[in-house]
């Protein structure tokens, strides 16, 4: 196994760009991983932090057409800082079969900056997809501490931590990708159900606050017992 860390400024790259039509205009940055980045391939879990408290738990099993030890963990995380800054020109919210994340948001007693602004813009243009899904966990994250993300910047990326517990082929015993996958998939499910982080949906019923350390010891623990390390 291997571990990963990264400030958001290091792996993510990010620009000013006009909204899209009807949307608001705060959502008016893109994101990417930057360039000349190496890839971080292979299978493993990745946490998310920001000033050091854990956001999200997350699994990266690679590319499926190319197998376990394909890809970059990165291309998924760049995509979370852009929903948890609540600046992607991409950002909407999904329908569900009963009601949509947009339809949370009207019905949250808060009062935020950022949800007026969102509640300004008409329904179906929220929610047609665009690609960068809010839940409403990320959303109020993003609401609560919009003050930082108002005026986006390096330092602000800098906040956000990324770490990948990141399993090696040798860890495992078979080579098979969908025995593989299925690993890394219970592994996430048993984190995500032990430490409840405040921005995942499912598996979390109490999110609670967790710091990096105490949420690290938990990750590696659990990534061990799963190949009987």
């Amino acid at each position: 196994m291997k571990e990963h860390k990264l400030t958001g400024n290091e792996f993510c790259d990010f620009k000013e760009v006009d909204p899209l039509p009807d949307i608001p205009p705060i959502a008016n940055f893109e994101f990417k991983t930057k360039k000349d980045f190496d890839p971080i391939v292979g299978s493993g879990i990745y946490s998310i932090y920001y000033d050091s408290m854990l956001l999200y738990i997350g699994k990266y099993r690679g590319i499926k057409k190319e197998g376990p030890f394909s890809g970059s963990v990165t291309d998924r995380w760049y995509k979370h800082i852009a929903l948890l800054t609540g600046r992607s020109k991409r950002m909407c919210f999904p329908k569900r079969k009963d009601s949509s994340v947009f339809d949370e948001i009207k019905d949250w007693k808060k009062d935020y900056k950022l949800k007026d602004i969102i509640l300004k813009c008409e329904t179906k243009v929220m929610k047609k997809d665009r690609g960068h899904n809010y839940s409403f966990r990320k959303f109020k994250f993003s609401a609560e501490n919009w003050d930082d993300f108002k005026n986006l910047d390096v330092k602000t990326l800098k906040r956000f931590t990324c770490i990948y517990s990141q399993y090696i082929a040798s860890d495992f015993d078979t080579s098979d990708f969908t025995a593989i996958r299925n690993i890394v998939g219970r592994v996430e499910g048993t984190i995500i159900d032990e430490l409840q982080p405040r921005c995942n949906k499912q598996g979390v019923t109490k999110p609670r606050d967790n710091g990096m350390e105490e949420s690290m010891k938990v990750i590696r623990e659990e990534m061990k017992k799963a190949i009987k390390f």
